[in-house]
């Protein structure tokens, strides 16, 4: 089998509908690694996110997960059957029946992507990502850490856990987000013969009917208001 002259990846934890930038960016790797194996965190992205709200602005859409200790890995986190949480995000979307031009394909997207039988929150993430990936036309392969034969240390600081999993999967480029370019060595990743680079964002405002704009909402509220062409474009 040849070898690629370019292998660009990219890894982030599982987030709960991610904003659009994201997607741009695993739109730009050739492979997607979910990094499960990090640490839980409770109410952060990994769990909800936001939409549009007609009397605060905006609000969160969330999934439950039961009580994790502090050394939890992601792939660990369960989430808490007992709760509809499916039943309260479905109705939260309906803030957005009246105005935007796609909530009947966003509602059943969202409906049909959260329906299945899901365990823990890394599956769960890791599904939503995949479905609105194949959605939005992107073909990046999304595997999943805990998933691959790799050899991880016990610990290591913050931006060298990407250059073991980059190197083990033999890239020749690691690209992350710009927010986090202060955790990173370049160096360090030249020395191991990979490029390190970093997503720029590209700001993008559309029309929200009635609503006021609110920039990097959850991929949701992108989907509402945008069509696929449109979106397309700005993957670019």
């Amino acid at each position: 089998m040849s070898v690629p002259d370019r292998l660009r990846v990219g890894i982030m934890q599982p987030y709960f509908f991610p904003y659009f930038e994201q997607f741009r960016l695993i739109a730009a790797c050739d492979r997607w690694v979910v990094f499960d194996t990090a640490q839980y965190t409770r109410k952060s992205w990994m769990n909800r996110n936001r939409i549009l709200n007609r009397e605060k602005g905006t609000a969160y859409i969330s999934v439950p997960v039961q009580h994790a200790g502090l050394d939890t890995a992601i792939r660990d986190a369960h989430l808490d059957a007992a709760q509809d949480w499916r039943g309260r995000l479905l109705d939260k979307l309906r803030v957005y029946q009246a105005d935007a031009p796609h909530y009947a394909a966003v509602r059943t997207l969202v409906g049909d992507a959260t329906a299945g039988q899901y365990d823990t929150l890394a599956v769960l993430n890791t599904a939503l990502l995949r479905r609105v990936c194949s959605h939005l036309g992107i073909d990046t392969p999304i595997e999943v850490a805990s998933q691959l034969p790799l050899e991880l240390p016990e610990a290591c600081a913050p931006g060298e856990w990407a250059l073991h999993i980059a190197r083990q999967l033999g890239a020749t480029e690691y690209r992350n987000a710009a927010g986090g370019r202060a955790l990173f060595d370049a160096s360090l990743y030249a020395q191991h013969g990979i490029a390190l680079s970093f997503h720029e964002a590209c700001p993008r405002t559309y029309a929200t009917g009635r609503f006021a704009f609110v920039p990097d909402l959850s991929i949701v509220d992108w989907l509402m208001w945008n069509d696929l062409d449109t979106l397309r474009d700005w993957l670019a």
